[in-house]
């Protein structure tokens, strides 16, 4: 494993190879804005999900799919996360880390690919690529997604976050065996603001199917300051904390949990998967500034 360092004028991000996963990002007065890990806490600070997002919980046993007739074992977010990237490129101000599917990823995953990851830093701005190429001769069925922590000294309840447009959004719960309820319950009703909580987090996530804005903030209520993330692509919202603990990560998804009320029989039907045809390139990008 090896940590690749990139900067603007501004800030200053390392990413480790492991995983392709940010572990720190600070500005020049020495700041950091990543959440810097607690195994007794949560050890990540912004896993890489990829190709799949969430726990699967459709069928019998849990982290089993079906892919045209055969069996497949892959656990939560899959295996980007804990996979050795190849460091691709490396420039003073991005980086590029590369995946390549392998024996160990065809165990479990029966496509050909690769995907890249794309760290590029502008002045207070810090724009992260997802590029996935399906090298097999069939449709690829995927979904990526990021999960940044930011550290929030003081915890959660100093912090509001700002959606960019007014909502009308419901959220929905987190079932006993990991897959998301049927009934969600209203959070917004034209408004923008949500004012965090360790409540909300108790089973696991704020999760959000319809949310019109393409972006929000994280907003520190004691002094005003901001974390915006714009995440254009992306058709699948979590906001996740845990009790106690002084962090919050800001997930945009392109793709969903397993849904309780809608089984399905083959990868290509779960919810929200894309689908990409041979040969082709998908690139998704959020963009995270401070």
């Amino acid at each position: 494993m090896s940590v690749i360092t990139i900067k603007s004028n501004e800030l200053t991000v390392s990413i480790k190879s492991f995983g392709a996963e940010l572990t720190s990002i600070k500005d020049n007065s020495g700041k950091e804005y990543l959440w810097q890990g607690n195994p007794d806490v949560w050890p990540n600070q912004a896993p890489v999900l990829f190709p799949i997002v969430s726990r699967l919980r459709n069928g019998s046993r849990p982290g089993v799919y079906m892919f045209d007739g055969k069996e497949y074992e892959m656990g939560i977010h899959g295996f980007a996360k804990i996979s050795e990237f190849e460091v691709e490129s490396h420039s003073e101000n991005t980086a590029t880390f590369l995946l390549k599917s392998n024996d160990t990823t065809r165990a479990q995953y029966p496509f050909d690919f690769e995907f890249r990851v794309v760290y590029t830093v502008d002045g207070r701005n810090l724009k992260v690529d997802f590029l996935t190429d399906n090298k097999s001769e069939c449709d690829m069925y995927y979904s990526t997604g990021s999960h940044e922590g930011y550290a929030c000294p003081g915890g959660v309840s100093n912090y509001t976050v700002v959606f960019d447009e007014d909502e009308a959004i419901d959220r929905y719960e987190v079932t006993a065996d990991g897959s998301i309820g049927e009934i969600p319950t209203p959070i917004l009703r034209g408004g923008r603001e949500i004012k965090l909580d360790d409540s909300y987090f108790a089973i696991d996530a704020l999760i959000f199917f319809d949310v019109k804005s393409r972006g929000l903030s994280v907003r520190d209520d004691r002094t005003g300051e901001k974390i915006h993330v714009a995440y254009p692509g992306f058709d699948t919202l979590l906001i996740w904390s845990k009790p106690g603990a002084e962090l919050v990560c800001i997930e945009p998804w392109a793709g969903a949990p397993d849904l309780s009320w809608k089984p399905y029989d083959d990868l290509k039907d779960k919810y929200r998967i894309r689908k990409l045809s041979p040969g082709k390139r998908e690139i998704l990008t959020h963009t995270i500034t401070f």
